[in-house]
């Protein structure tokens, strides 16, 4: 017996810093704008395929990488600490904003929920531009079929 599916060119064109800074000029004044690029090229690389983007694969890799530069940037903003225990509350849970009040601010975050349904998508709506890419990802044709044959494939180890 045999599977057969289609396999997902994984080779990307080149993408340069300037290729980032055009689809998010945001993070053209950050100090260590090499570092953050140098250390999420890799990262995006391995998840953005051009295959599946097309024209729009340096938006997607942007939105990639923005979406791990805006995760930083908010762990950036916890409370420094020598022990564990120092950081440990650090972290703030967020979800979908559910309802929001003006007097006396307050304001209710749905936990269960993604800006796209779906538990594969709950962690990338947890930035603006996580969402951005995901919604980006539903509008492409993604391939996905295999076919079970009873018989070996020829010339297959």
């Amino acid at each position: 017996m045999a599977l057969i599916g289609i396999t997902i060119d994984k080779r990307n064109p080149a993408f340069t810093k300037e290729d980032f800074l055009f689809w998010m000029p945001q993070f053209s004044n950050l100090d260590n704008i090499d570092t953050l690029f140098n250390n999420l090229y890799p990262i995006a690389n391995a998840k953005i395929f051009y295959s599946i983007f097309g024209t729009d694969w340096k938006l997607a890799m942007s939105l990639c990488m923005a979406h791990y530069a805006t995760l930083i940037g908010n762990n950036t903003q916890l409370p420094p600490g020598k022990t564990l225990a120092s950081i440990a509350g650090g972290g703030t849970t967020r979800g979908v904003l559910q309802s929001a009040t003006i007097g006396s601010f307050s304001k209710s975050y749905d936990l269960d929920r993604s800006l796209i349904s779906g538990d594969e998508y709950i962690w990338w709506n947890s930035t603006s531009y996580g969402g951005q890419l995901i919604a980006l990802l539903k509008t492409k044709a993604i391939p996905s079929i295999a076919v079970v044959t009873s018989n070996p494939v020829p010339g297959a180890n």
